[in-house]
């Protein structure tokens, strides 16, 4: 089983999809039948190669800061910063980067000799898996997978969502075009689709039989809410909070709302601060912290948030963010917040409730499955319904109190659930 992790080992940080990729990675076995073997594209080979040590250490632990052309962008004055990340997301800017990583690849073949070249003679048994966000790859889906469906290579895809299709409008036009190649290669060539949300198995079933393609095999894995690893997955959850604040986060008031999220349109990140502007009367103790990286048309929320008079007060951006801060500020949280227009599920959520904090979410989407009965949800354009629960939670401390108890009771489901639920699925069609 090869497990593509081109994209993954690429980016020196981590979104939604990069953490389904990595967690599941770290459970799946690596000996043994079926076997999940990270792979990367290399360009030296026209094919997949093992990840080098210091990539296997990347998987594992990424660095957690923002990509050069993001902090260089960040540098330029506003419209000149606008022109600048389109351009950096422009299909001539991909393939130069490509073309450097290829040639980086092949200076590492050259290098390291003893690397195994993981599918230059596939047998009959291997699979390649897309665990990742592949359509971000150097080779579209409709141009490997027949290629290596003639020789042999069967198939399988991880779909977090086809948001992409049924909302371009929410999208990059390059991303909205490399997506539909994914999506339509595996249609055509693959055999197992694996859905995070039994919403996204329906989105994805109706997309299907629209391009004509039915009766797909699908199953629906349910992602894991144990974020915190080591020491921080042991930490009480009974209202005593002991955890060390770190140094970044002294400026923090005690009470503050957390939206966790990449800054996109459908995140609906602009609803946050509409509440943070509403209730600035009535409570201004309370703050809002955003995290997450910046994205694609959001142009105005950023310039909103920038030139906010309460940035640094009452707002907070963190653009970078590992695992052990994300784990302090959901814990510390008072409310956690997901607005989303709409989700493949919604990990944020349950990561909230896992760490005990009550949570105010949207109906976007799969985002009451994610939550089941331990959230609270409101429609994600009605703003007033948003400011009226808030006030009513930061207000009276019973219905926060009863709010948080919800959480603390709510039962997490594990990565190490989803893990087996991906060797289940896998076992059932493709055998051993």
């Amino acid at each position: 089983m090869l497990v593509e992790v081109t994209d993954t080992v690429s980016l020196p940080y981590t979104t939604g999809i990069q953490r389904v990729t990595r967690e599941l990675l770290a459970r799946l076995p690596r000996k043994g039948s079926p076997a999940f073997r990270p792979v990367r594209w290399t360009s030296a080979c026209d094919g997949y190669r093992d990840l080098t040590g210091e990539e296997a250490r990347v998987l594992a632990d990424p660095p957690e800061r923002l990509p050069r052309t993001t902090r260089l962008a960040a540098r330029l004055p506003d419209p000149v910063a606008v022109f600048a990340r389109r351009a950096l997301a422009s299909t001539i800017a991909r393939r130069a980067r490509n073309a450097i990583r290829n040639a980086r690849d092949q200076r590492i073949e050259r290098d390291r000799r003893h690397l195994c070249l993981a599918s230059s003679r596939p047998e009959r048994s291997t699979v390649l898996l897309d665990l990742e966000a592949a359509w971000n790859d150097p080779v579209p889906r409709t141009e490997l997978l027949p290629r290596e469906h003639a020789r042999g290579v069967r198939s399988a895809a991880l779909i977090a969502d086809v948001l992409p299709v049924l909302h371009p409008e929410w999208f990059d036009p390059q991303l909205i075009t490399d997506f539909n190649a994914f999506l339509d290669g595996h249609l055509r060539y693959s055999e197992l689709f694996l859905c995070i949300s039994e919403r996204t198995e329906s989105d994805l079933i109706a997309v299907a039989a629209a391009r004509g393609v039915n009766n797909l095999h699908t199953c629906v894995i349910p992602l894991g809410a144990d974020l915190a690893p080591g020491q921080f997955a042991t930490d009480d959850r009974n209202g005593v909070r002991t955890d060390a604040r770190p140094e970044r986060f002294d400026p923090l008031p005690e009470r503050f709302l957390l939206l966790v999220g990449t800054l996109e349109p459908r995140k609906n990140q602009t609803l946050a601060l509409d509440l943070l502007d509403a209730t600035a009367a009535s409570h201004p103790d309370v703050a809002l912290v955003l995290v997450g990286k910046r994205g694609w048309h959001v142009e105005d929320l950023i310039r909103r948030i920038e030139r906010h008079p309460a940035l640094g007060r009452r707002l907070f951006w963190f653009e970078e963010v590992d695992d052990a801060a994300l784990w302090w500020l959901y814990r510390q949280a008072t409310i956690c917040l997901t607005p989303a227009i709409y989700e493949g599920l919604g990990v944020c959520v349950m990561e909230a409730l896992h760490a005990g904090t009550p949570v105010v979410c949207s109906t976007g989407g799969a985002l009451p499955e994610a939550g089941g009965a331990a959230a609270e949800y409101i429609d994600p354009h009605d703003t007033d319904a948003w400011v009226h629960l808030v006030r009513s939670w930061l207000d009276d401390p019973v219905q926060l109190e009863q709010a948080r108890r919800r959480a603390v009771a709510w039962q997490a489901p594990s990565w190490d659930d989803a893990a087996a639920a991906v060797r289940t699925a896998i076992a059932e069609v493709f055998g051993r």
